[in-house]
């Protein structure tokens, strides 16, 4: 009977174990979202999530990828406040109509700090001094423990989990967030994300390069025209706007909402946190992470702490632990921040509880202006 010895079992292994690791690597090549050039678009876009089939998520990769590399486009990420496409001052309709500033916002409702670090850590190359970027958060996201939930793991770093492997920075998140949260359905449906996405490799939808090498031209910001704004003449048409929708109520939200979820609230009577101690400490730790990747960049982004209604909660001093450790970060990484939950309240700043109305968005507007416009 023939009979390896050592030396030649110990070379097999070799062999089989390069094997694989060229195997490995060649797959996380193959499965990895392509970036390519894209064609001009409109100067506002909103996105809730990069799509549900490859050409979608391509795309948007895509647009993502040039606006980050380039600094063509101001990029926001942010939760449900995006949503809100019916304001004149939601930032990606006036900044790109009225301003002429080209935005790309990205996010909906359950979008946090790690699901944001995941997304611009796959896109860590296109990362630098010339990125704009802003990040709008919640005081909700810190209830409790806080931190970012299974659905909203599987439905935002899913589709990037070659390149995050390919990431420190995403690499190192990823594996701290299944070593906490990860179950057998947040597994599985990795795994599908990668059958569909070799499925669709196999259909002929191979995408053509893995950077893009040159971008399509975006508007170059501002016209002149655009660059003086009357900042207190928009506040009152901003704030009358909101007022107009607020006739009917003692809460100072539209009257939709306060007759569909307060009117049998009494004033001031209502708590806006958990019964159970706010630590906000896994989100702390996931915004700590998000701010690392961006200084370790080179990025000066803009984070933009969104209010409460104080004319609604009672409870709302709760969060000046957690706010204090939010400014502590911000000054450690050297973050621009906006504090809105402590701003003296404007009547028109919210449209409902927790999301900006048509005030509130024209206060950030003019934060971003001041901070990235030529």
């Amino acid at each position: 009977m023939f009979k390896r010895t050592l030396r030649q079992h110990a070379l097999a292994a070799a062999l089989t174990l390069s094997a694989a690791v060229a195997a490995g690597w060649g797959a996380l090549h193959a499965l990895a979202l392509k970036t390519e050039p894209v064609p001009a678009a409109a100067p506002g876009i909103y996105i809730p999530n990069l799509g549900n089939t490859l050409d979608e998520q391509t795309r948007n990769l895509s647009r993502l990828s040039q606006a980050l590399r380039t600094g063509d486009r101001l990029v926001i990420l942010g939760s449900s406040e995006l949503t809100s496409n019916d304001l004149r001052f939601v930032p990606y309709r006036y900044l790109a109509d009225e301003l002429q500033m080209p935005v790309l916002a990205y996010g909906h409702s359950g979008f946090q700090s790690l699901g944001m670090q995941l997304v611009l850590a796959a896109l860590a190359d296109d990362l630098s001094p010339a990125s704009r970027v802003v990040v709008m958060l919640s005081p909700g996201w810190f209830d409790g423990d806080g931190g970012l939930g299974p659905d909203e793991f599987k439905e935002h770093a899913n589709p990037l989990l070659p390149r995050l492997l390919r990431q420190p920075e995403g690499r190192a998140q990823m594996a701290r967030w299944l070593d906490d949260k990860g179950d057998a359905g947040v597994l599985w449906s990795m795994a599908a994300e990668q059958a569909y996405v070799f499925r669709q490799r196999l259909a002929g939808l191979w995408s053509p390069a893995h950077a893009a090498p040159a971008p399509e031209p975006e508007r170059q910001g501002p016209a002149a025209a655009a660059r003086v704004v009357d900042w207190d003449a928009l506040a009152g048409e901003a704030q009358a706007a909101e007022q107009s929708q607020m006739t009917g109520n003692r809460y100072a939200v539209r009257d939709e909402f306060f007759n569909k979820y307060l009117r049998a609230i009494p004033e001031g009577g209502k708590t806006a946190y958990l019964p159970q101690p706010l630590t906000g400490r896994d989100e702390l730790r996931e915004l700590t992470a998000l701010m690392a990747l961006l200084r370790g960049r080179g990025v000066d982004a803009l984070f933009v702490m969104q209010p409460l209604h104080p004319m609604v909660f009672k409870d709302l001093d709760r969060f000046e632990p957690v706010q204090r450790q939010v400014a502590a970060l911000c000054q450690r990484y050297a973050m621009t921040c906006m504090d809105m939950y402590d701003a003296p309240f404007e009547v028109g700043t919210l449209r409902d509880v927790q999301h900006l109305g048509e005030l509130g968005w024209l206060r950030v507007n003019q934060k971003i202006a001041e901070v990235f416009r030529p």
